[in-house]
């Protein structure tokens, strides 16, 4: 299963759900709740978003001014691109050592539960893009 090119794909399906999400009437105030600042950070190849959910603002890891993060999880691009289909359980990828997190921990478990709305979505989205390249087939 592959993972992103680049981190313009990671921004632009990956940043692009938590966007659709944050400009959505009844998710909005559930994630900027959550308070929480959180740097996916990707390898395969290197490549970061900060999703600033109490500002509202998805910023690629490369970007200037963009907030210090409170929880940092690190996973593969291809981990990433399966995790927000919905088919890879945190829980067990953490103890495998393909997901780490890092930070406030307690805040993350917080977006857990609101990020599983977030999965129909990007499934959408790549579908809408032709990327059955990135469609994990169970």
């Amino acid at each position: 299963m592959p993972g992103f090119a680049d981190e313009d794909e990671l921004y632009r399906y990956i940043g692009g759900i938590f966007e659709a999400a944050l400009a959505d009437p009844e998710l909005e105030p559930k994630l900027r709740g959550t308070g929480l600042v959180l740097r996916q950070q990707c390898t395969d190849p290197d490549s970061a978003l900060i999703i600033d959910l109490p500002g509202a603002k998805v910023w690629k890891g490369s970007d200037a001014g963009a907030p210090e993060p409170q929880a940092t999880m690190t996973m593969s691009t291809e981990t990433a691109n399966a995790y927000w289909q919905g088919t890879v359980n945190l829980t067990f990828a953490m103890a495998k050592g393909k997901v780490k997190v890092d930070g406030t921990v307690t805040k993350l478990l917080q977006l857990a539960p609101l990020s599983k709305r977030l999965f129909p979505t990007y499934v959408e989205r790549l579908k809408a893009d032709g990327r059955e390249d990135l469609l994990v087939t169970t």
